[in-house]
């Protein structure tokens, strides 16, 4: 039988993280061909890997990724959809029971952007 290993990455590098009005994501959102952003802990994100490489491959391997960029905004209570003021309408997934995004949220949360 085939072994099953789980194994979380070590580092995730975060190049930019962008805070958002609601609107502007939704209005960012829906114009991409996954129309969908996340959900955990009062916040509404999405999150944008690094154009792949065989060096990015390498660093998978060794347990680190690269993220080019998340994008965020406040959104504190879940819902199975949002729309905008100008009635665009985006999916959301509510990925609350993952380990890996209430980390990347917790630790978002302590970053300086929250705040601004």
């Amino acid at each position: 039988m085939t072994e099953f290993v789980h194994k979380p990455y070590e580092k995730i590098y975060v190049r930019d993280m962008i805070k958002l009005s609601l609107d502007d994501l939704i209005g960012m959102m829906s114009s991409l061909d996954s129309a969908n952003a996340y959900w955990v802990d009062g916040v509404l994100f999405a999150s944008f890997a690094m154009t792949e490489s065989e060096e990015l491959a390498k660093k998978e391997m060794q347990d680190q990724m690269y993220l080019d960029k998340i994008v965020f905004a406040v959104y504190e209570k879940y819902s199975k959809t949002v729309k905008s003021s100008t009635n665009l309408e985006i999916g959301v997934l509510n990925m609350q029971k993952s380990k890996l995004y209430k980390d990347l949220i917790k630790w978002l949360k302590v970053q300086s952007i929250w705040n601004e």
